[in-house]
Parts: structure tokens; sequence; C-alpha cells
């Protein structure tokens, strides 16, 4: 489908098609692992697809059009507090150091 289609959609249609390509592309993995599968391309296809409505979807919700069914939560960033390190590398010293105490 075009993105000129799509534009076309509202948010809630836009959000059912991602849904439904989505487990489409779900079904038609497991079809290829099961050799049933004969077209491979549909991977290609379904995934540009949901791109695409996503695309749009972000368009319209960057465009301000309201969304009636389901509101987008925003993210929530969490700061690293003192207790626990922020990286695996600052963890990594903590441990090498204890150890050469011991």
């Amino acid at each position: 489908m075009e993105a000129k289609e799509l534009r076309t959609l509202g948010v809630d249609e836009l959000r059912a098609r991602c849904r439904q390509w989505g487990e489409e592309l779900f079904r038609a993995r497991f079809q290829a692992k099961s050799a049933e599968a004969k077209d491979t391309s549909i991977f290609k296809k379904l995934r540009k697809d949901i791109a695409r409505v996503q695309t749009v979807l972000t368009e319209k919700l960057k465009a301000g059009e309201t969304i009636t069914s389901k509101t987008v939560a925003p993210k929530v960033e969490v700061e690293a507090t003192e207790d626990k390190p922020a990286t695996k590398k600052a963890t990594a010293q903590k441990s090498s150091a204890k150890k050469s105490k011991e």
C-alpha cells in the first residue's frame, strides 16, 4: 500500500493495519521455518508496509491529529542513582577493586 493511500486513513485505522501486518509477518515467519512458505519476498514487503504505516502515524501525531481510542503515554526517563552505577564498566571496575583488596 502506498503512503498516499495511508494518509487518507485515520489514526485508529492505521494502528489496526500495523497490528494486522505485524501478525501476518509473524505467521509468515512460522511458515518459513516449517517450509510451508514458497514466497519469501513477503517478509520484505510486510516490513516496508509496517514502516510506512508507522511513518504516517508519526506524521499525523506530530501534526496534532487527535487520537480517538488510546493515548500515547509519555516516555519516562530514569536517572541513575548513586547506589547503582549507570554503566557496566563502573561495575567491573568496582568488582576488580574488591578482588585486588582480598
